[in-house]
This record gives structure tokens, sequence and C-alpha cells, in this order.
């Protein structure tokens, strides 16, 4: 049992951090920075968050590496350089594991420590944080980076601890080899996670079974290795890539065409389309016409070129059909990169099972029970997502004024200020929550974890011990959210981002589409007039 946490006894932290994933690092270091006394809590035995759970076989940035890590302090660009355009898990572990140790962060890191429960006290003016060993650490400041992804999800069938064989989610991966060779395989699930893992199972598994809910439009990765030439070039250039980030909608250097794609010719919009298809990562969906995500017809187009790309790659007809949605279009949900994915389905020894013709009846002791027969199986591998965005506060018992639950509030579907903070949870701060991300999570995280730390010195200089929000304050972001995605084809998608992935979850829109120009320019305005929405006392 970790024994180096602060207990109710001590002295009372100044700021309490939980999860040491991207976004907490970052905000570990800007408060340590700033003079204040910290420490941060994480559940998992390193560091890394996503980057360190998710390391099943093929996992990989969809953003490119030198675009989602940190841009300062700037040693961090000078010091590391990335071997691909688009990181794998081992490449992005190492990177955080060299962040922490370049930083001397770990000094102020308490490893397999999972947070259960955070009260607050309004006569003490702190939140007692517990842990799952019985500790106890009281914080003037609490602050969540939780990750947006990072609580599992399972499909609602019965039967799962039943089965004898071997089973994992790519979201729990353990950090021993997994063997697939000789081996009867399923993977459920055709997300982001399911589509990475797929051809690496497919190489060596004796057979495959891919059970799939629905399907999703994944476009190439088009990955590359970064030469010495191309590392020197990235760095001459890291003030131009900042720029880039900070003032595209998505937090990445690609922007939309503000032009409309129904202005050209037929053949004038497929060159434009085939270049972005051959382009590197989220290039057809960050690059493209703006138009494609407001207008059926514009969409459409696309539509209609990445489906006959699935048909061209995939041999047989009725397989491709499968593979190609029907519940959505282009950029509804976000769309998976993949790397030989399609032609996965021309092996003789992978199936494809469409849960909507044929549905999951039961995981059995050997296998999959659907309506029209049993697999019988070695191993299952659930690619099937997480409980996004609030997934993981459900983990965690956060009471604020009158003992009120944090979920009670959220009952409904999250409800914030800024994505900051909520009414009746006083300094308690979210960062990389809901209503706040979208796009390159780092780069909208930064600029809250700036902010929060800019909060707490202001705060402690003029001798404030409290901040807290209203449910107008509340009520004001919720409608600016909504106003986001409101006449755009996003707005009716079933997707996680509203929570439809998880059977059962009440829908609510859970990012943030503003874009980041938008969100940092709120933030910053609420900041420089005194705190607007804000109640320090």
């Amino acid at each position: 049992m970790p024994d180096n946490i602060a207990t109710s006894t001590d002295e009372p932290l100044d700021a309490l951090v939980v999860g040491a994933g991207i976004s907490g690092l970052y905000q570990l270091y800007a408060l340590r920075t700033a003079g204040l006394k910290v420490r941060l809590l994480e559940a998992g035995s390193g560091v890394g968050g996503t980057w360190f759970w998710n390391r099943y076989p093929g996992a990989r940035f969809d953003s490119e590496s030198y675009t989602y890590a940190y841009f300062f302090p700037r040693e961090l660009v000078n010091e590391w350089t990335w071997s691909e355009e688009f990181a794998g898990q081992p490449e992005t572990e190492r990177y955080l594991n060299f962040v922490a140790d370049r930083l001397d962060l770990r000094r102020d890191i308490q490893l397999e420590t999972r947070v259960t429960g955070a009260r607050w006290s309004e006569a003490e003016r702190l939140w007692t944080v517990t842990t799952e060993h019985g500790a106890t650490v009281r914080t003037r400041f609490l602050i969540t980076a939780l990750g947006i992804l990072s609580k599992p999800a399972f499909p609602n069938v019965p039967g799962r601890e039943d089965f004898k064989g071997e089973w994992y989610h790519t979201g729990l991966w353990p950090h021993t080899n997994v063997e697939f060779t000789g081996k009867r395989v399923a993977v459920i699930g055709t997300g982001s996670s399911g589509v990475q893992i797929v051809p690496f199972v497919a190489k060596d598994a004796s057979s495959l079974t891919i059970f799939q809910r629905t399907p999703n439009w994944c476009t190439p990765i088009n990955n590359f290795a970064i030469t010495p030439e191309y590392a020197q070039q990235l760095r001459d250039d890291v003030d131009k890539i900042y720029e880039l980030c900070r003032t595209s909608p998505g937090g990445s250097k690609h922007r939309p065409m503000m032009t409309s794609s129904l202005d050209l010719t037929d053949e004038q919009r497929r060159e434009h389309f085939d270049r972005l298809y051959q382009a590197p990562g989220l290039s057809m969906a960050l690059a493209n016409f703006r138009d494609i995500a407001l207008d059926r017809t514009a969409n459409a187009n696309l539509t209609a070129y990445i489906a006959e790309k699935i048909r061209a790659r995939v041999d047989d007809p009725a397989v491709a059909e499968k593979l190609i949605p029907t519940d959505h279009g282009f950029g509804q949900k976000r769309p998976p990169l993949e790397n030989g994915y399609y032609e996965v389905f021309n092996q003789p020894h992978v199936e494809l099972i469409s849960l909507a013709d044929e549905p999951m009846v039961r995981i059995t002791e050997t296998g999959i029970e659907t309506t029209k027969g049993h697999y019988e199986l070695d191993m299952i591998i659930f690619g099937t997502g997480f409980e996004a965005v609030t997934g993981s506060y459900r983990a965690i018992d956060i009471r604020g004024i009158d003992d009120r639950p944090l979920l009670d509030h959220w009952d409904n579907g999250p409800r914030t200020y800024l994505g900051l903070q909520a009414e009746g949870f006083p300094n308690l701060f979210f960062v990389g929550g809901p209503q706040s991300t979208a796009g390159n999570i780092p780069r909208f995280t930064e600029v809250q974890a700036d902010w929060v730390t800019r909060c707490i010195a202001h705060l402690t200089a003029q001798g404030h011990t409290r901040i807290g929000t209203s449910a107008a304050a509340e009520e004001e972001w919720n409608e600016h959210v909504l106003s986001g995605i409101r006449g755009t084809l996003q707005e009716t998608a079933e997707s996680w981002s509203f929570g439809s992935n998880v059977e059962g979850r009440k829908r609510a829109y859970l990012l943030y589409a503003g874009g980041l120009p938008t969100y940092r320019d709120k933030i910053t305005e609420a900041e420089s007039a005194d705190y607007k929405g804000f109640e320090l006392s």
C-alpha cells in the first residue's frame, strides 16, 4: 500500500491533481512552477494515462506526434525526437516518462493510488480526498485530469465471467505479451481500437471473427518515418506549428476550407478527395471543406467517395456493404485511421459478423452465442470503447455543498461553467472534462491548466479561499455548448460524444464544438472581467 501521501493530520496541500496522463502531468508542472504545494495521485503503476492503459498492438496517435506533445518548456522539444509522424503507444509512453524525469515530476506523483471519494467542507474550505487504501489527503483545490476516454465500456450481454478462455479489453491491456498465434480469436467492436488491433490479430490467429455493431468511415493513416532532416525542420518551425495548433478549431495543424465543395465540378471534387485520402492522418476530416459538416449534399458526395474506396479494397461485395455505414455520414463520428484494415477482410480465416443482422445473445464458456449460431473461441478481445468523458467520474464519489453528489448534478448530462467548474462544487476544477475539449485534446487542456494555475495564484494573492460558480452561469455555458453543434450534421449523430455507445445512458452532448480559439477567448474573457460567472470569497 502506498504510504507517502499527505494524510488528514498534515498541513493541507494547495492543490491536488488526479490523473497522470498528458494533461495531469502538465497541470502538475504548471502548479509547481507557480510555487504551490501540490501532489498528483494516479491509479496506474506508471505515468501516461491513455498511453499507459491502452497498450494493445496497433495503438497509435491520430494527431501528429509533435502537435500532440508538449511545446513547453522548450527543452522538451529540443531534447526529444519522434521517430514517426504518428507515434505508436510504446514510443508515446517512453516520451511521457521522459517528461516526468526531465521535469522532475515524480517526487510529487503517487502511483498505484486510486481515488475513490472527495468531500467538500464549507466550514474548512477544503476538499478531503479518499483513496482505495483508506488514506486521506486534504487540499484547498482539487483538479481532476481523468481523461475523456479512460473508463472502459463492455457490451451489455451476459456471460463474460463464464468464458474459460482468455479475454482482454483494449483499454486495460496487460503489460505482459499476449500471443495470438494459432488461436481462434474474436474482436468485438470496430471503433478506433478495434480498427487498429484487427490487422495485428489477423496476422497470427488461426481464425479471426470480428463482431461489428456499427461500421465506421475509416481512412488511411498514411504514416511515415521522421528523418533527421525532417526532425530538425520541425524544431526550426516549432513556433509556426504551435501557432497553427492554437489558432485552428481542432487544436491541430489542419484547418477547414471555408469555400463550398459544391462550387467544384465532380472531377475537381474527386481530385481534391484523392489528395486528402492519400494525405497523412486526419486530413480528410480536418482539412476538408467546412460545408461537409453542414450540408447534406456536400457530405453525401464525400460519403459516396469513401464508400467507393471501401468497395475497391474489399473483394467480397457483400462484406464490403457491411463495412459501409448507413447510419451516419463522414465526420458525424470521429473517423478511425487505419493501416490495412479493409484488406484484412480478404483473408480466408477472417469472418465479419454484423450484430445488426445477427445480435449477440450471450458469452458462453467456450465462445459467443448469437441468434444464428455459436462461435468457438480461445480468446475474446473487447474493443468496445469507453464510457466517454463522464465515465471516469462515476468511479469517484465526489460530494460538494450539502454533501450533494456530482453524479446527481449530472444526472441528465454534464453541466459546467466554461468546462472548468460545476455549481455547488467550489474549488473543484475539471481539466479535460466535459464541455471543454474536442479534437487534439492536449492543446485544449494546456489552455485549461494554464488558466487554473493563474486562477489559483490570483486567489492566493488576493487572500481568497473559495471559488465557485452559479446555476445561471452553467445555463449560459450549456446553451453556448449546444449552439456549437446546432444546425450541423453532428447534431443528430449517435456517437460516444453523446454517450450513445453505452446502452441506457442518457443522450447528452459531452464535448465542445466551438473550437479552440473560441474556447480560449471565452475563458480568458471571464478571467479578465474579474472572473465573471464565478463567485470568489
